[in-house]
């Protein structure tokens, strides 16, 4: 025995320092792209939501500072950038024209500036007709006395048809930083006509944050930090309320994450404290609640590690849910030590080890079977949760076979109340062994909740109700994006082809199709990257269109002519229409510092081909007719996205494909059991409490709830779990009364457990984790009160003789 405990201690040293090389360098992930299920019939959303997630728009932060008049929202959008550079975590801030951007303008689309001026041949010949062409050269003479005057001059001899200014002014009006806005002092500047004259503007902050969204640590001090510079701006110049405004994502991810840190530290710190009275009352000391933990040690070790070795990080959902599932350990342990403790064998603690051994492998190996099944669906999440619950499983269960035993007393004393709990018990199980209708009637009423709650069930698959968003924070995030003509946060037009140059094919068709919606009512307003940048074929057509008209020089020096100019000063002019460079291409503007600009229209979208495709998105705002828009978009090759939209359908389909294959799981636990037992009576008998647990749970929630959602499925499968655990044990127990009392009473010890561990989630303000909560423990109250069911449908054994309990009279 001494040595049998030696080896205990060195395999627990073992699993320390695994567990110590295994976390101590543990990235944990928090981005939802592994949770993003493919729609039915379309490879390409998943991509493009995955895409858009870690896109570089989703990583900005758009702040407006006012109302107030011009100077100060300008004032203020400089006095925030000056506070606020240099902090951690922010990548770029952003409220004027990028150092370097006028010259790159220069360099890129002045000599490029007649394949940019149209959108087709025919719009070209429209634009240099006789009357198109006297306009211009009148707008010449206006220009040179504007504000723009020494930008004309020095450009007129070349382009005195003012197109470089005109493409500039489409540029600077459908760039990154939305069409409303102006430049006042070098800043950002945007007005609200809802406010009174004077005291409209707001200044506008781009705040392009590192790192994931999703996570409360990266994100949580930039968003203090803005906070922080926010109040001193407005103590400084005065904003009237509300001072500063914010959209993005992080503000949402943040206050989710730390919301649900912060339920779950002080839920888990009460639950902590109740199980360890529990044992404590039960077991007269701390030895037995410490092994109780040696379990859950080494399945989480075990998850973990298993799971670092095939993709080297894990997910933080992964951690949360495996953990969860590992509280089945304690099952084990309870179910162990309880037999030992009331009823240990001549043999000692591996005795009782053997003798109960059976009934824990069925038990942990139906969890195993079940919890596996959902590694079988397409989702990355779902397959890591289900490697690591399934390895964190077996490490508890091998953990409690062979760790447990060595370190248990040889001749343990039970607890008098633990005697007292146990002679209730057995006088309970006569009685109910004596009477099966008392057992079948609670059954009936389960039957009865089950059936008619699942006749009025129903699933809310928006992810957003999950997280419990602040109406008036979502408010807030709509009248930023609203100001700053940033679009609609969750729909877009997408034109998505294998290269840029089909891309923009599809987009400029998209473009068109948009404006088309505009004016039959379809739509408010959008923004699309054609007005920075066309295909190489349209640039190559409206050159041509130009090239082809050879009156064009002429005609538009007599027009400039007509306006007093001499036509002399316009020797370049005809030069430049025959000087025809290259392309302007996406990746000379990616190489540059027109760059941002870029960013929120194009989207790399990585799929299973060996080369990303290319998306370029039109930002919309004022949708009113999507069906139709969406038709109209489908027309000419694009589509309309709308993500919530979509990852609502997404969610609907995964959920009855989970479904399915928590069903196919359920089929492979009873063949299993059915393997075990060689009976399908017991079989149905060990797999039976559980199901009719989780239905009436279910139909507890569809009479309780407005809808059901993701959380409670999982939270049914928890309790499919844990509830068939009972059942097996009892059934392994069922040649005895005083056995089966025995049993129950581990039973009960692990549920009151999870009651503790999980019940306590239901009084979380989180919505996810109280549908956690709420179904856990009252699945495993129901399991508890339906399992001895499975008594009632095994066929009786003649008794045999068991130990008394140690120590009993």
């Amino acid at each position: 025995m001494r040595r049998d405990r030696l080896l205990a201690l060195a395999a627990l040293a073992v699993i320390g320092v695994v567990g110590v090389l295994c976390f101590r360098d543990l990235e944990v992930r928090s981005g939802i792209t592994d949770f993003v299920p493919s729609a039915e019939g379309d490879a390409d959303l998943p991509a493009l939501t995955r895409a858009l997630t870690e896109a570089g728009a989703a990583r900005t932060i758009a702040l407006t500072l006012g109302p107030t008049d011009e100077a100060t929202a300008a004032a203020a959008s400089a006095s925030l950038i000056r506070r606020l550079e240099g902090t951690p975590g922010i990548a770029r801030l952003e409220s004027g024209a990028p150092e370097g951007i006028d010259q790159a303008f220069y360099e890129l689309y002045f000599s490029r500036r007649y394949g940019l001026w149209a959108g087709d041949a025919a719009e070209a010949r429209a634009i240099t007709a006789d009357a198109a062409l006297a306009e211009r050269a009148a707008g010449l003479r206006r220009a040179l006395t504007g504000p723009t005057a020494m930008l004309v001059r020095r450009i007129a001899p070349e382009d005195p048809l003012q197109v470089f200014p005109e493409v500039l002014r489409r540029l600077r009006g459908e760039g990154a930083a939305g069409g409303r806005m102006r430049l006042v002092e070098g800043r950002l500047v945007v007005d609200d006509p809802a406010q009174p004259e004077g005291a409209r503007s707001w200044g506008v902050v781009l705040v392009h944050t590192t790192g994931t969204t999703f996570s409360a640590d990266l994100q949580g001090p930039v968003l203090e930090a803005i906070d922080r510079a926010a109040a001193a701006v407005q103590a400084e110049l005065g904003l009237p309320a509300p001072g500063i405004e914010q959209a993005s994502v992080h503000r949402f991810a943040v206050r989710a994450e730390r919301g649900l840190r912060a339920d779950t530290q002080r839920i888990s710190t009460l639950s902590t404290v109740g199980i360890v009275l529990l044992f404590l009352l039960l077991f007269r000391g701390p030895r037995y609640l410490l092994l109780g933990g040696i379990p859950l040690a080494a399945g989480t070790v075990a998850g973990a590690a298993t799971v670092r070795l095939v993709s080297g990080d894990v997910h933080g959902i992964t951690l949360a849910f495996g953990s969860s599932m590992l509280g089945v350990g304690i099952d084990f342990v309870g179910h162990y030590v309880s037999h030992h403790v009331l009823a240990p064998d001549p043999a000692g603690p591996e005795g009782t080890m053997r003798r109960i051994w059976p009934g824990l492998l069925l038990g942990a190996s139906s969890t195993i079977l079940g919890i596996g099944a959902l590694g079988l669906t397409t989702l990355p999440g779902m397959q890591e949760m289900a490697l690591f619950s399934a390895a964190g499983v077996t490490g508890a269960l091998l953990a409690t076979r062979f760790l447990v035993p060595p370190l248990l007393p040889e001749q343990p004393v039970p607890s008098e109340l633990l005697r007292w709990l146990a002679g209730r018990l057995e006088a309970l199980v006569l009685r109910l062994l004596a009477a099966p209708q008392v057992i079948a009637a609670p059954a009936l009423a389960a039957a009865i909740l089950a059936a008619h709650g699942l006749s009025q069930l129903t699933f809310e698959d928006d992810l957003r109700a999950l997280n419990g968003t602040e109406p008036a924070l979502a408010a807030e995030d709509r009248r930023v994006r609203e100001r700053i003509a940033q679009g609609e946060a969750s729909r877009f037009a997408v034109a998505l082809a294998d290269d840029d140059e089909q891309a923009l094919l599809r987009a400029e068709a998209m473009d068109r199709a948009l404006d088309e919606a505009e004016a039959s009512g379809e739509l408010g307003h959008h923004r699309s990257v054609t007005t920075m940048l066309r295909s190489a074929a349209t640039q190559s057509a409206v050159w041509d269109a130009l090239a082809a008209d050879a009156s064009l020089a002429p005609r538009a020096l007599a027009a400039l002519e007509h306006e007093g100019f001499v036509p002399a000063m316009f020797g370049p002019f005809a030069a430049s229409l025959g000087a025809r460079p290259s392309p302007l291409t996406a990746a000379m503007l990616l190489d540059s510092p027109i760059a941002p600009l870029l960013a929120p229209f194009r989207l790399e979208v990585r799929g299973d081909g060996p080369r990303p495709r290319i998306a370029y998105l039109a930002l919309l705002g004022g949708v009113r007719e999507p069906f139709a828009l969406d038709a109209r978009l489908r027309a000419v090759g694009a589509r309309l996205f709308d993500q919530a939209d979509y990852l609502r359908a997404a969610y609907g389909a995964f959920r009855r494909r989970a479904i399915l294959l928590v069903g196919f799981g359920l089929v492979l636990v009873l063949g299993l059991c059915g393997a075990r037992y060689r009976s399908a009576r017991l079989a149905l008998a060990s797999i039976g409490p559980a199901l009719l647990a989780s239905a009436a749970t279910l139909g507890f929630v569809a009479l309780t709830e407005d809808r059901a959602n993701l959380m409670h499925l999982v939270a049914c499968l928890l309790v499919l779990s844990m509830g068939e655990d009972y059942a097996v044990f009892l059934l392994e127990s069922r040649q005895s009364p005083k056995e089966i009392a025995t049993t129950f009473v581990g039973v009960l010890l692990a549920c009151v457990t999870t009651v503790l561990s999980f019940g306590l989630l239901a009084l979380s303000s989180h919505p996810a984790l109280r549908a956690l909560g709420t179904v856990t423990s009252l699945g495993v109250l129901f399991s508890l009160l339906l399992s001895p069911l499975a008594l009632v449908i095994a066929p009786r054994q003649p008794e045999r003789a068991s130990s008394p309990p140690s120590g009993a009279a």
